[in-house]
């Protein structure tokens, strides 16, 4: 069995990639047709269609990382690690920017993210990221029949030497 997983945009806010791709449009029509202009074309076509995401295959056990251009998914097959589990943690991003004229914009986006960790927790793979918890439940229900992988708390082991530094 085969399980796709939520592809994830690239690039969050892809307002610029679609400025690009208009202005790369509309210039030739009052300037005349230049061959550089078809490289801005690429540059906004690319930066709308990337995506990045996972697809996981119960047969072998694998997984495939895979970053989108142009509806095309480049990455490789990797063996899902013994032991792992998967944690679902809540994420909060947030972006400030000014101006020179002191117009200050503040953007903040909460959501969800699925990953498959390793037994004492300490390395994370990102398998998915979505605005709600919903859209994960299904995949969650999967993982756990097709691929033995539990969803777990998170809770990174610490080892004695972090604990007594942080003791101080």
């Amino acid at each position: 069995m085969r399980i796709e997983l939520p592809a994830e945009r690239v690039f969050t806010m892809p307002f610029r990639f679609w400025l690009i791709l208009v202005v790369s449009v509309i210039v030739p029509f009052f300037s005349g047709l230049h061959p550089a202009i078809f490289v801005f074309w690429l540059i906004g076509i690319w930066g709308i269609t990337a995506r990045r995401g996972t697809t996981l295959r119960s047969e072998d056990q694998k997984m495939f990382r895979y970053y989108a251009v142009y509806g095309i998914p480049l990455g490789i097959w990797e063996p899902i690690q013994p032991n792992a589990a998967v944690v679902l943690l809540g994420e909060r991003q947030s972006v400030r920017q000014s101006s020179y004229a002191g117009v200050m914009r503040y953007q903040q986006q909460e959501g969800f993210a699925l990953y498959l960790v390793n037994k004492s927790h300490r390395e994370k793979i990102l398998l998915a990221r979505t605005a709600r918890r919903e859209e994960l439940d299904p995949f969650i229900k999967a993982l756990e029949e097709e691929f033995n992988l539990k969803l777990e708390r998170f809770s990174p082991a610490i080892s004695a030497k972090t604990r007594a530094r942080r003791k101080r």
